[in-house]
Formats: structure tokens, sequence, C-alpha cells
């Protein structure tokens, strides 16, 4: 009677996990408005199973599952453009969002998919190549394993950016951000006092776009100016360990971007990133007629 207890629970508990259970979705009540929507793969009631923003400012990855479905659709976005970087079918039917990661230098991502083990894939987001690694050769190495809800919303860095499973359409993923950082879209008309064209403050933050152009001044050393803000390119920024040497300007002087060799390389990907209050992308056009 007892085994047959213990094996009931256990169909209850897995029963619960495998029923996809997510965390209440908390939208923030004021200080945001609409930017973007994406949209999931096309097949029968497929929907938004779980979420994650990568902690290094990168990417949003989110996972799909259709009723009765045997497999999980993998899609990596670019954080700020919000383009879809890679998409994977994939047939082991797990996909632990939550202890999963990405490195730092955005060229994998290490997917668990075992809800009890550390069983790891570990992919290339740029060639597509897929390998199983053990979970010492993943960035944050061997943890607990713990079962836990999925959740369907996030926060970017800084909280310029909400993300969560649209409440009706749960195929559909739906980004708010913040007022000032709110960039129009073509023909719309422009609410000056939603977005700040003019001269940004390190306080507030906003959105900095850097043009190829300037991108290749930043690399032959040269400063530039964005919205009244010096950026500059250290190539001394990390040390020969790999490590990032702390910037310590002098009092006094006036604040100013250092970008590191990392930084610069995710440009040339066109990967934005966040850097303190501010969103750094490349060459994207919000030119105002």
């Amino acid at each position: 009677m007892k085994k047959i207890i213990i094996t009931l629970a256990l169909i209850v508990f897995s029963t619960y996990i495998w029923s996809q259970a997510t965390q209440p979705i908390e939208k923030p009540t004021k200080g945001y408005r609409f930017q973007y929507r994406i949209k999931g793969p096309k097949y029968k009631k497929s929907r938004v199973l779980e979420l994650m923003v990568d902690e290094y400012g990168n990417y949003l990855v989110a996972t799909f599952r259709g009723e009765k479905s045997s497999f999980v659709y993998i899609i990596v976005y670019n954080l700020y453009t919000w383009d879809q970087k890679y998409k994977l079918k994939l047939d082991d039917n797990r996909c632990e969002l939550y202890n999963s990661t990405f490195d730092e230098s955005g060229e994998y991502l290490y997917i668990n998919t075992n809800i009890y083990k550390n069983k790891f894939k570990k992919i290339n987001l740029e060639t597509g190549e897929i390998e199983e690694v053990n979970c010492s050769q993943t960035p944050k190495g061997c943890r607990k394993i713990e079962p836990q809800i999925y959740k369907v919303d996030a926060y970017t860095i800084g909280d310029n950016y909400y993300i969560y499973r649209d409440d009706k359409y749960l195929n559909y993923i739906r980004i708010l951000v913040k007022k000032e950082m709110y960039i129009p879209k073509g023909g719309e008309d422009i609410d000056m006092g939603a977005f700040d064209f003019g001269t940004l403050d390190p306080n507030k933050g906003g959105v900095i776009q850097i043009t190829p152009d300037e991108l290749k001044e930043l690399k032959e050393g040269k400063e530039i100016e964005k919205s009244g803000i010096p950026i500059f390119f250290d190539t001394n920024a990390i040390d020969s360990k790999g490590n990032k040497v702390p910037y310590n300007p002098a009092e006094g002087e006036p604040y100013k971007i250092r970008l590191t060799q990392v930084e610069i390389n995710k440009l040339q990907k066109r990967i934005s990133f966040a850097y303190e209050k501010f969103v750094i992308k490349l060459d994207l056009d919000t030119s105002v007629e």
C-alpha cells in the first residue's frame, strides 16, 4: 500500500511538472508602453512554455510546445532588436531554461535537458553545432538540480524592457519598454515626452545607437559622442586572464562609456547589450523627418 501511495505521489508530481505550470504574470502598472510583439512557431496550439533573459544582456530565449507534441522548439532572439538568432526543434521533449545559461561572449547556449539531472546540450549560436557536455563544462558548473515552475515573464537588465507571454494569445510574446526609452515606429506620431532625441542623462539611461562608421572610428581608437555622452574603446580593458579591468575615472571627469573588446565584438555581430542604464545598439534608424 505504501509503495502505491509513493507511486501515485510521483505520478501527481510528474503530471504537475509536465503540465507546464507557470508563475503568475505581474505586469508593471505604469511607466511602460508597448514596443513589439513576437509570434511563435506555426503549429497546432503552440504556446510559450518558458522565457529567459540572458543575464549577460545579449539574448532572449523562449521555448514553445504544442498540445500533445513530443518535441519542444527553442528560439533565441537578440535583445532590443528582437531579431531571431537561432531556432532548434528539440526532440528531448524537455528544456529547463531556469537551469540553462549563455556564456558571456554570446557564442554558446547551454540547455539543461533533464528535470532531475545535470544533462546539458552546448549549442553554438553561430554554426548551429550541438554537443552533449558535462555540467562541469558549463559557465556555472555543477549545481543541485531542483524542478521549478516555469516563468513566462522577465525584465531585461535595468528593468528597461518587460517581456511576457500574451494573456490571450499564448503563442505570442509581448514587449513593453520604459516610456523614456520608447522608439517610435515609422509613420507614428512622435510623443516627445516619451522619447528624448537630445542629450541623454546617465542617471536615467536611454538608447544609444552606433553606426557602422562610428564603430570603425571606435576601433581605430577615436572617441565619439552620442547624445552628449562620450564613448571610447579601451584596448586594455581586458587583462591577460580575460578579466575586465575596473573603470575608475578621476574625480571631476565627465561621464564616459568605456567599451571593451567583448562589447566591440558584440556590436560587430549586431548583438545589442546593456551598459549600466543604457541600451547600446548598432545601426538602427531612429531619424525623425
